[in-house]
């Protein structure tokens, strides 16, 4: 099951583009260009997670940085058109995550949702604690929504954007190993007003080592 994890959380980052991007925030760093020194940053940063993180969870407060680093680099692509709003207690960020596994969902909202859309869309990452001892990891746009809610496992690889799509399916197939076959994302939409992408797991303070 450790092989299966690893071989689906896996994607190709080679350690030398990770190099190259430290090297050129440098360059900007030097030339005082500190938007782009501050991008390629927050860039590196996101390449550094997923090279190092071997282990299938990580500490939500980690996963958070990254999906700040996402959020920030999507901002500055889009300008005001994309706002996000990030709602998570305190009290949970010791505790553990699938590693990536808010990322490529907020990616999928703004690809899919909030990109299309005209004029601003807003984002909310939200996590809500539930009396069973479960955390609910939320992701809710104000896109274009879907018409017909999509069947995660017979995403294609052939698809248009097909990235994003994949990164959900290997997500969801992620849930279930981790936690059981109820653990899958959930998704509902109401078209041009609200879609709601989720997922549950059980409430555990991060143990491991990093």
């Amino acid at each position: 099951q450790a092989a299966r994890l690893q071989m689906l959380k896996s994607q190709i980052n080679p350690h030398f583009l990770f190099n190259t991007l430290n090297m050129i925030a440098s360059t900007a760093q030097i030339e005082d260009a500190k938007a782009t020194e501050k991008m390629i940053t927050a860039l590196s940063r996101l390449f550094r997670y997923n090279l190092k993180s071997g282990a299938s969870v990580m500490p939500l407060d980690r996963e958070l940085k990254v999906v700040q680093d996402y959020m920030y680099l999507q901002q500055m692509r889009f300008e005001d058109k994309i706002s996000c709003d990030i709602q998570i207690p305190e009290q949970v960020l010791s505790c553990e995550i699938p590693c990536l596994s808010i990322q490529p969902l907020a990616e999928n909202a703004i690809v899919h949702g909030l990109e299309p859309k005209k004029g601003k869309g807003h984002l909310i990452i939200q996590i809500i604690e539930g009396d069973d001892n479960q955390l609910e990891i939320c992701i809710i746009d104000d896109g274009i929504g879907f018409e017909v809610i999509p069947d995660i496992q017979s995403i294609a690889s052939s698809e248009k954007d097909s990235h994003t799509h994949i990164g959900m399916k290997n997500l969801d197939k992620r849930l279930k190993l981790l936690y059981g076959p109820d653990s899958g994302i959930r998704i509902t939409s109401i078209p041009n007003k609200c879609t709601t992408v989720s997922f549950h797991i059980p409430r555990k303070e991060f143990t491991h080592d990093i």
